[in-house]
């Protein structure tokens, strides 16, 4: 089959490499669509993991053979996958800190190699409990390339839930790329009021026409700007979905006192920000992180793409087959007008 191998450092090339083998309890997935991921990303360019590996882990296809004992799926079912799927059983599964669990950071789904997601590939194979708890039937009428969604929409409701939004508070989501532009639709589905930042015009477009109530370039005076729009008090929350000094600045600065900011894009070592914790203590504002996805939201993640109540087909800007992962992965790397979601697709997306 063809597959994407990760080789090394900034090193990704398309090859034939052998079908998968599944053994009893397992699937094997026909990809027809895989998501390419910023953390994929960070991965290949930073060499962050050593090769080979297949990466890919917003993953849609449909099953092409189950192992002996597999009663949850048959051969010609259309399913998402989540590649981490915690054991539920552990000190920090009692926590429902999910994505600290050593079960968890095993990835379940491979192309090959060391698991390592394995969706930029023609089949990938799903392990047991990643069969069992973290493969989702697609409804008919979804697109491929729309339940490829289900884990990033996933990680960012865990988010959006962990930030506490609800109706009545003022949001202020700070760069509206993919992950931005679904952290700005969630907020909006729990009942705030949202403010979006971006650089991009288009982006700030599109974050309108998707529920942000304004949405302004981040190159002004945000603070200012949020501050006029909240009798001057601030935004109730910031979800960061935007790295650097810059953008993390902002965020405090457009908060109001005990607000919480919550960290989002980070996800790779050497990714960081100089805070004035004496102004964050006085002000009493929060800091929280989120990473990853959560079987708690599971259920609703799939629900909010299956119904379209959350709109991602709209982010999908460029569709590659996979013979051209290399561009597709180089044209996600290096955002500009017009770029937001990149999707290989295998056909029948």
């Amino acid at each position: 089959m063809r597959a994407a191998v990760y080789r090394g450092q900034g090193l990704l090339q398309v090859e034939d490499i052998p079908v998968p083998e599944i053994g009893p309890g397992e699937m094997l997935l026909k990809v027809e669509a895989c998501g390419v991921c910023g953390t994929d990303i960070k991965k290949i360019e930073k060499g962050l993991l050593p090769p080979p590996r297949v990466f890919g882990h917003e993953t849609a296809g449909i099953v092409a053979k189950t192992g002996a004992g597999v009663t949850r799926f048959r051969e010609g079912q259309r399913v998402a996958l989540h590649h981490h799927i915690p054991c539920g059983s552990c000190y920090y599964c009692g926590l429902r800190a999910y994505a600290q669990c050593e079960t968890y950071k095993k990835n379940g789904t491979t192309a090959g190699f060391e698991p390592a997601g394995g969706g930029m590939a023609e089949y990938v194979r799903v392990l047991d409990w990643i069969v069992e708890r973290g493969a989702i039937p697609v409804p008919d009428g979804v697109a491929a390339e729309e339940a490829a969604f289900v884990e990033p929409v996933n990680t960012c409701l865990k988010a959006v839930k962990n930030a506490g939004i609800g109706k009545g508070q003022t949001v202020l989501v700070v760069g509206q790329g993919p992950i931005g532009l679904l952290l700005t639709q969630l907020a909006r589905w729990f009942g705030a009021d949202v403010i979006a930042t971006d650089t991009l015009q288009d982006r700030l477009e599109r974050s309108r026409a998707l529920g942000a109530h304004v949405a302004f370039d981040a190159r002004g005076d945000v603070a200012k700007e949020v501050r006029g729009l909240t009798d001057g008090r601030g935004a109730d929350i910031a979800l960061l979905a935007a790295l650097g000094q810059r953008a993390f600045d902002q965020a405090v600065a457009a908060t109001r006192p005990a607000a919480r900011i919550v960290v989002f894009a980070a996800t790779s070592p050497g990714e960081t920000v100089v805070a004035d914790l004496g102004a964050l203590c006085s002000a009493e504002k929060q800091i929280l992180t989120s990473y990853s996805a959560s079987v708690d939201v599971q259920d609703l993640a799939a629900q909010l793409v299956f119904s379209r109540e959350i709109r991602v087909r709209e982010l999908v800007t460029h569709r590659f087959p996979l013979d051209d992962a290399v561009k597709a992965v180089a044209t996600a790397a290096q955002p500009g007008p017009g770029v937001l979601k990149v999707v290989v697709t295998m056909g029948g997306a």
